[in-house]
Protein backbone atom coordinates (compact mmCIF):
# COMPACT_ATOMS: atom_id res chain seq x y z
CA UNK A 1 0.00 0.00 0.00
CA UNK A 2 1.18 3.34 -1.14
CA UNK A 3 -0.30 7.30 -0.54
CA UNK A 4 -0.12 9.75 -2.59
CA UNK A 5 -1.67 12.81 -4.54
CA UNK A 6 -3.58 12.69 -7.35
CA UNK A 7 -2.76 15.87 -9.06
CA UNK A 8 -4.84 15.62 -12.64
CA UNK A 9 -7.08 12.79 -14.20
CA UNK A 10 -10.41 12.37 -16.16
CA UNK A 11 -13.33 10.53 -15.50
CA UNK A 12 -14.49 8.09 -18.57
CA UNK A 13 -17.93 9.03 -20.17
CA UNK A 14 -17.68 7.40 -23.56
CA UNK A 15 -20.46 5.74 -24.53
CA UNK A 16 -20.67 1.78 -22.64
CA UNK A 17 -17.82 3.27 -19.83
CA UNK A 18 -18.71 3.51 -16.40
CA UNK A 19 -17.51 6.45 -15.38
CA UNK A 20 -14.40 5.56 -13.25
CA UNK A 21 -11.88 8.14 -13.08
CA UNK A 22 -8.21 8.06 -14.06
CA UNK A 23 -5.54 10.51 -11.91
CA UNK A 24 -2.17 11.01 -12.15
CA UNK A 25 0.28 11.54 -9.35
CA UNK A 26 3.36 13.80 -9.80
CA UNK A 27 5.19 10.51 -10.68
CA UNK A 28 3.12 10.27 -14.05
CA UNK A 29 1.61 6.92 -12.60
CA UNK A 30 -1.89 6.28 -13.95
CA UNK A 31 -4.09 5.23 -10.78
CA UNK A 32 -7.67 3.67 -11.53
CA UNK A 33 -10.21 5.36 -8.99
CA UNK A 34 -13.91 3.74 -8.92
CA UNK A 35 -16.69 6.50 -9.71
CA UNK A 36 -18.32 5.78 -6.24
CA UNK A 37 -14.96 6.34 -4.66
CA UNK A 38 -14.84 10.00 -6.25
CA UNK A 39 -18.51 10.29 -5.67
CA UNK A 40 -17.79 10.02 -2.18
CA UNK A 41 -15.88 13.06 -1.98
CA UNK A 42 -17.92 15.48 -4.05
CA UNK A 43 -16.50 15.32 -7.36
CA UNK A 44 -18.56 13.64 -10.36
CA UNK A 45 -17.17 15.36 -13.21
CA UNK A 46 -13.98 16.78 -14.74
CA UNK A 47 -14.83 20.44 -13.68
CA UNK A 48 -15.17 19.60 -9.88
CA UNK A 49 -11.88 18.27 -9.75
CA UNK A 50 -9.07 19.19 -7.10
CA UNK A 51 -6.09 17.45 -6.09
CA UNK A 52 -7.12 14.66 -3.85
CA UNK A 53 -4.98 11.95 -1.99
CA UNK A 54 -5.51 8.73 -2.21
CA UNK A 55 -4.08 4.87 -0.58
CA UNK A 56 -3.27 2.81 -3.22
CA UNK A 57 -1.91 -0.94 -4.46
CA UNK A 58 -1.81 -2.98 -7.34
CA UNK A 59 -4.79 -5.14 -7.93
CA UNK A 60 -4.94 -7.95 -10.56
CA UNK A 61 -7.90 -7.67 -13.11
CA UNK A 62 -8.97 -10.02 -16.02
CA UNK A 63 -8.63 -8.40 -19.41
CA UNK A 64 -11.45 -7.78 -22.19
CA UNK A 65 -11.16 -8.73 -25.48
CA UNK A 66 -12.24 -6.34 -28.82
CA UNK A 67 -16.00 -7.35 -28.22
CA UNK A 68 -15.68 -6.50 -24.83
CA UNK A 69 -15.64 -9.74 -22.95
CA UNK A 70 -13.83 -10.63 -20.09
CA UNK A 71 -11.05 -13.15 -20.93
CA UNK A 72 -9.12 -15.43 -18.39
CA UNK A 73 -5.88 -13.36 -19.17
CA UNK A 74 -4.74 -10.80 -15.99
CA UNK A 75 -3.09 -7.64 -15.36
CA UNK A 76 -2.11 -5.68 -12.98
CA UNK A 77 -3.87 -2.33 -12.17
CA UNK A 78 -2.24 0.67 -9.67
CA UNK A 79 -6.03 1.34 -8.40
CA UNK A 80 -7.22 3.63 -5.28
CA UNK A 81 -8.28 1.80 -2.29
CA UNK A 82 -9.74 4.67 -0.44
CA UNK A 83 -9.37 8.46 -1.23
CA UNK A 84 -9.27 11.72 0.90
CA UNK A 85 -9.61 15.28 0.52
CA UNK A 86 -6.96 16.03 2.86
CA UNK A 87 -3.51 15.44 4.03
CA UNK A 88 -4.68 14.79 7.89
CA UNK A 89 -7.34 12.43 6.69
CA UNK A 90 -4.56 10.56 4.64
CA UNK A 91 -2.38 10.27 7.45
CA UNK A 92 -5.29 9.26 10.55
CA UNK A 93 -6.39 6.34 7.67
CA UNK A 94 -2.50 5.72 6.92
CA UNK A 95 -1.62 5.14 10.80
CA UNK A 96 -4.97 3.70 11.85
CA UNK A 97 -3.31 0.38 12.57
CA UNK A 98 -0.74 1.85 14.38
CA UNK A 99 -2.71 4.36 16.19
CA UNK A 100 -4.80 1.23 17.49
CA UNK A 101 -1.50 -0.66 18.82
CA UNK A 102 -0.98 2.13 20.93
CA UNK A 103 -4.31 2.72 22.38
CA UNK A 104 -4.15 -1.13 22.82
CA UNK A 105 -0.96 -1.02 24.72
CA UNK A 106 -1.84 1.69 26.80
CA UNK A 107 -4.96 -0.07 27.99
CA UNK A 108 -3.43 -3.49 28.51
CA UNK A 109 -0.79 -1.27 30.83
CA UNK A 110 -3.78 0.44 32.40
CA UNK A 111 -5.58 -3.31 32.95
CA UNK A 112 -2.42 -4.55 34.34
CA UNK A 113 -1.95 -1.57 36.76
CA UNK A 114 -5.12 -1.84 38.05
CA UNK A 115 -5.07 -5.84 38.80
CA UNK A 116 -2.81 -5.06 41.38
CA UNK A 117 0.73 -6.07 39.48
CA UNK A 118 3.90 -4.56 40.39
CA UNK A 119 5.31 -2.03 37.88
CA UNK A 120 8.24 -4.76 36.82
CA UNK A 121 5.65 -6.96 36.02
CA UNK A 122 3.15 -4.88 34.13
CA UNK A 123 6.50 -4.01 32.04
CA UNK A 124 7.32 -8.08 32.13
CA UNK A 125 3.97 -8.54 30.64
CA UNK A 126 4.02 -5.36 27.77
CA UNK A 127 7.46 -7.08 26.65
CA UNK A 128 5.99 -10.02 26.01
CA UNK A 129 2.57 -8.97 24.00
CA UNK A 130 4.73 -6.81 21.70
Amino acid sequence: MKSTKILSGKFANAEGQKGNFTGYNASGERIFIHKSQMESIKMKTDADFKPFFALTDEKEIQTRDAEGEITDLTVKRLQALSVFTTLDELMSAENSDFELKIASKKYQSNLASTSGLSDAQVNALLEVSI
